[in-house]
């Protein structure tokens, strides 16, 4: 047996740290480190112990976890497990504000009297442990927005995109990334833009309420027949295939997973591959796994255009590397360009070639 996977639990209920460690030492490849009842000790722990994943609670005293978040990953970058309440009695923000500040992954809390059983925890947690993170400091300098992205300056028009739908594969990571690029997309976007994004099911409201009041675009999460309009992006729901059965519709369509995930990006990028042809534009966003990387290679046998994450903004390159793997890319954009990106080719621009 290798090295067990050190976690570090923070929780300010007493009984939550207890069902948390429990659930944990079920797994014999998980051994829990230390625990913290607030987010001052959870920073200093996580100095002293380093541990491979982190639990957190989200709100506690002294620090609450966002605050504590935001502190470890600029100090000791830690895959974080975010542990909160149910988001539907939340503001999409005070979760989802969690993964901007660089937590990896959400879950809700178990009522406390389902059991440990109710904590299925160890999966997750030992996904995580795998994830390479790096330095995350809010606020930092970042790449500026490119020309008619963002800004102060009034964007130039953007007409004449030659592509009919934007479809979109994303998981660990990916919600960060979306965020950033459809805040910086103008209004008058010209395509619909359609995503699967990976996320624990409870949550998915959440994140499309917090990428909409980030957006100028219309985001909300899709409905079965809902029609494919410019500036709208529809995110899949939970527990649903989402496909483009012809031009201009969305289905939504429960099934068995594909890739492993229902939301699969594979079964969206194909059904856009096969309505769209080579007006289809596929990106493949960071994440684990290989989801989407068979829909892009349909895109590109298609004639569409396939653009993919770069390696070194990826939280994890799985996804868009399983894409490469296929000669399914003709781009590779860094993270923070891909708004930029998108811009340049509904005004008919080219991006550099070459990957």
């Amino acid at each position: 047996m290798g090295k067990k996977v050190s976690v570090l639990v923070v929780d300010d209920s007493h009984i939550c740290r207890q069902l948390i460690c429990e659930a944990l030492g079920r797994d014999p490849d998980l051994e829990v480190v230390g625990t913290c009842a607030n987010g001052k000790e959870a920073l200093e722990a996580a100095r002293e112990l380093r541990p491979q994943v982190i639990t957190m609670d989200v709100e506690m005293p002294v620090m609450d976890g966002l605050t504590a978040v935001e502190h470890i990953m600029a100090e000791v970058p830690t895959p974080i497990l975010m542990l909160t309440a149910d988001p539907r009695q939340q503001a999409p923000e005070l979760t989802c504000r969690a993964l901007e500040l660089g937590a990896l992954a959400l879950q809700i809390k178990p009522a406390i009297d389902a059991g440990t059983e109710a904590w299925n925890l160890s999966r997750e947690v030992k996904l995580l442990s795998s994830v390479r993170v790096i330095r995350h400091i809010h606020n930092s300098k970042r790449r500026p927005p490119l020309p008619g992205t963002g800004g102060t300056a009034a964007p130039a028009p953007v007409v004449g995109m030659p592509y009919g739908v934007v479809a979109v594969a994303s998981s660990t990571g990916g919600p960060q990334v979306l965020f950033r690029m459809l805040s910086e997309l103008p209004a008058d976007f010209p395509s619909p833009i359609v995503i699967v994004q990976h996320i624990n099911a409870a949550f998915s409201e959440s994140l499309a309420g917090w990428l909409a009041n980030s957006s100028k675009l219309k985001v909300r999460l899709a409905t079965d027949g809902e029609q494919l309009l410019p500036g709208n992006v529809l995110i899949a729901p939970p527990g649903q295939h989402m496909s483009i059965p012809f031009r201009g519709r969305v289905a939504l369509r429960p099934g068995v997973e594909r890739d492993g995930h229902m939301p699969s990006g594979t079964v969206l990028l194909e059904s856009a591959a096969k309505a769209y042809g080579r007006r289809t534009l596929g990106l493949i966003l960071t994440g684990m796994g290989e989801d989407g990387a068979d829909g892009m290679l349909a895109i590109k046998q298609a004639g569409g255009l396939t653009l993919a994450q770069n390696e070194e903004s990826c939280v994890v390159f799985g996804m868009p590397g399983a894409s490469v793997a296929r000669k399914a890319v003709d781009h590779l954009v860094h993270g923070d360009d891909i708004a930029g990106a998108l811009v340049r080719l509904a005004r008919g621009e080219s991006l550099a070639a070459g990957r």
